[in-house]
């Protein structure tokens, strides 16, 4: 039987029936969540990675720089820049507007960097207008990080990318990455973003839409 804590009053069989399916259903979806999540932590260890740089600001920054004492795990959010439209992806700014607001929790854990193809200047722009204020941002140097990951094609194409990586004494390994295809359809990181499973809970579900850049200004300024 359905949790009547799920239930409002005045509820009629139909709908009590139906309830107590979908229950089941998502107790089975939490289930297989966690082995999935018990499958990625077992990994075996990934490989050795080359010392890239990054530009934070004015200065420049190894990979192996970005760990903190004690936190012996990145967690790195490539964004998508268009240089010859002078333009972000719009999903992964939306992506990353939520990880603006989680970032005092994630860091207390992990280290948690955001990077780019963009300019410095470009980037630090974007972020002023985008509000991003707990976010460490970095610019790759040169295509060479990106295309490691598989952020960017050989043409210059960006894919929004999440990669995990781990220190081991002096050593950065590659743990784990994903892209937004997965398989033939774009859902291989929306359990980083809750905007989805909040449309998932209406009738109308999340449909065709898609995050845009309207309400944010789209003039790239340097800042001051």
């Amino acid at each position: 039987m359905a949790d009547s804590s799920l239930l409002m009053p005045g509820v009629d069989e139909a709908y009590r029936r139906s309830r107590d399916r979908l229950r089941s259903a998502e107790i089975e979806l939490r289930d297989r969540i966690e082995e999935v999540a018990a499958m990625r932590r077992s990994l075996p260890p990934g490989p050795l990675v080359r010392e890239y740089e990054f530009i934070e600001g004015g200065n420049r920054v190894r990979l192996s720089e970005l760990f903190a004492e004690n936190k012996p795990y990145l967690i790195l959010y490539h964004l998508m820049y268009w240089a010859d439209e002078d333009s972000f992806c719009p999903m992964c700014s939306l992506w990353i507007d939520g990880f603006n607001g989680i970032a005092p929790h994630v860091t207390q854990r992990a280290n948690f960097v955001i990077a780019s193809r963009a300019p410095v200047d470009k980037l630090q722009a974007w972020a002023a207008h985008r509000e991003w204020h707990r976010l460490r941002l970095l610019s790759d140097d040169g295509p060479a990080f990106a295309r490691a990951i598989d952020a960017e094609d050989a043409e210059g194409n960006p894919d929004s990318t999440i990669v995990v990586f781990v220190k081991d004494g002096d050593d950065v390994r590659h743990v784990y990455t994903a892209h937004p295809m997965l398989d033939d359809r774009e859902r291989g990181i929306d359990l980083l973003c809750p905007v989805w499973h909040l449309f998932d809970l209406m009738p109308s579900g999340r449909g065709n839409w898609s995050g845009s850049n309207d309400g944010f200004d789209t003039a790239m300024q340097t800042p001051a």
